[in-house]
């Protein structure tokens, strides 16, 4: 059985953020593949781990292309397509939240420190156009953005919040906060 690289990637994610001490063996397994196939691909778990990674931020770098951040449309259709296109990626974004050996790996440090600016870029040009205040940094508001996203994830996940009602709530929150 041949398997894709993004789907084996995809499945790597979902088996180490259930069990973290996952080894390659069993990521393997729940991949349906052989171990040994698995480090044809990747042949240490840092490799396995980098892999995924760069896969997680992909998949934002795709949203994001795909969201208007290039252009001067309105902050909430922009950021209802960022919202729309990351929400349904959780646990695979997630991944990157929590995995802390990435810390150390320079290719992925650098990559995702620069993972936002275009989201960043498009809020400062909102600022700019007076369709956001300028008293919250332009990185805050994003990464605001961002955390809340997170939110929803772990309240999805706890049964708390319907997926269809979230994007709408990260945005009220976002864009009117919380006062009436």
């Amino acid at each position: 059985m041949v398997v894709q690289e993004a789907t084996l990637l995809e499945v790597a994610t979902r088996t180490l953020l259930a069990q973290p001490s996952a080894s390659l063996g069993e990521i393997a397994e729940a991949a349906g593949i052989s171990r040994t196939t698995l480090h044809a691909r990747f042949p240490t778990r840092e490799a396995l781990l980098a892999a995924m990674a760069h896969d997680a931020m992909d998949v934002i770098e795709t949203v994001y292309a795909g969201s208007g951040l290039d252009s001067d449309a309105p902050v909430e259709s922009v950021l209802g397509r960022v919202v729309d296109g990351i929400l349904p990626l959780g646990p695979r974004v997630e991944f990157l939240l929590r995995e802390r050996s990435l810390d150390t790996q320079t290719s992925v440090t650098e990559r995702y420190d620069r993972l936002d600016a275009p989201l960043i870029g498009y809020l400062e040009r909102a600022q700019s156009r007076g369709e956001l205040g300028r008293e919250i940094p332009a990185w805050w508001i994003a990464w605001a953005l961002l955390g809340t996203v997170h939110t929803a994830w772990e309240a999805v996940a706890d049964g708390r919040l319907a997926v269809r009602d979230a994007p709408r709530l990260i945005l009220a929150i976002l864009l009117n906060g919380i006062r009436p």
